[in-house]
């Protein structure tokens, strides 16, 4: 059920099964004021709290306080040895201490979020050193083969990439561009696969920045990487790079142009299908950009209910006749069905 109303986006009713969970696994505080134990099924249920965040990421950090036990015993498997003999390792998914490492930048404090990333950096390296010299990721002397400790390395370096992306990704939102820029360059060691990915979210930094240049530099190593690939998803990705070039020095026909071209690859794509109409737009074809953003809705209400298509429909509503409202009303009929409690009816632009 709880996986179910995650999908449907149904957020205020996922997080109240949460806690109807939590209290079914006896969670909460004894009468002696101590928190309950934990065990393997509470901190399945509480890493199922990282989609709440796009309900109200208050609750989520409410929720995740459970992770204070990240670095205490209370957390360990040697805690409860009467239940669990011999296993020597943290309860505590992964995901959910990036989760706690997260959360606070989205209430403002972005700092505490990269302290907490930096931590587990300083953990995950260490980790790494101790089995590359030949020990337990504990640092103990241990007899295991070969390839189960190629395994681990690979797990913690994935893992140390994962931060990174990160604290990354947090000091983007503090705008310090240069260390951002540095974090995403470091991604790409751990994550080699993905360096077309990273290098294209580089260069798009630096377009919104306005260095053009820079950008274009990006922009072609990019490329070259996937010169040597095949597959249509590195196609349109070299093709919405240079459809975003021209829209950064205002060259609106040639943006569409390539944006057209995705479309005929992927008539589906959303990013090309919403970024055409706005070229339309600005060409000054208000119809034609207007009847693309409304085929996209009607056509796919599920797929292409998203904020950003929504926001551009609504303005050009507002341009285009002077019965707005009552279309704006018609897109909040829509969204009260096909969406969940996530949805911020700001776009439509109502007040």
């Amino acid at each position: 059920w709880l996986s179910d109303l995650i999908i449907l986006k149904n957020w205020r009713a996922a997080v109240d099964l949460c806690g109807r969970l939590l209290t079914a696994h006896g969670q909460g505080y004894k009468k002696s004021g101590l928190p309950t134990n934990h065990t393997t099924d509470s901190l399945q249920v509480n890493s199922r709290i990282s989609p709440c965040h796009k309900f109200q990421f208050k609750i989520a950090l409410q929720m995740s306080s459970h992770a204070k036990i990240l670095l205490t015993p209370v957390g360990y498997y040697m805690y409860y040895m009467c239940t669990f003999t011999g296993t020597f390792c943290s309860m505590v998914p992964f995901s959910m201490r990036i989760l706690h490492a997260e959360l606070p930048q989205y209430l403002g404090n972005p700092q505490e979020s990269l302290d907490r990333l930096h931590s587990m950096k300083i953990i995950c390296t260490k980790i790494l050193e101790n089995l590359e010299q030949g020990l337990a990721e504990d640092g103990s002397m241990t007899n295991i083969t070969q390839e189960n400790r190629q395994a681990s390395v690979q797990l913690w370096r994935s893992r140390l990439g994962r931060v990174m992306y990160s604290m990354a990704n947090c000091l983007l939102m503090m705008k310090d561009y240069v260390l951002a820029v540095d974090a995403y360059h470091s991604v790409i060691k751990y994550y080699p696969q993905q360096e077309p990915q990273m290098l294209s979210g580089i260069g798009r930094i630096f377009l919104q920045i306005g260095d053009i240049k820079t950008a274009e530099k990006y922009f072609q190593d990019v490329e070259k990487v996937t010169h040597k690939l095949d597959g249509l998803q590195s196609q349109i990705m070299v093709l919405m790079n240079r459809a975003f070039l021209h829209l950064g020095q205002n060259n609106f026909a040639e943006a569409h142009r390539f944006f057209t071209e995705i479309l005929r690859i992927d008539s589906s794509n959303a990013v090309a299908n919403n970024n055409a109409a706005v070229c339309l737009l600005y060409l000054g074809k208000l119809k034609d950009s207007l009847r693309q953003l409304e085929g996209m809705v009607q056509q796919d209400p599920k797929h292409y209910l998203h904020e950003s298509v929504l926001f551009n429909l609504t303005t050009m509503y507002e341009l285009e006749s002077s019965r707005s409202m009552q279309k704006k009303q018609a897109l909040l009929e829509a969204v009260a069905v096909k969406e969940g409690d996530s949805f911020n009816t700001q776009c439509l632009k109502l007040g």
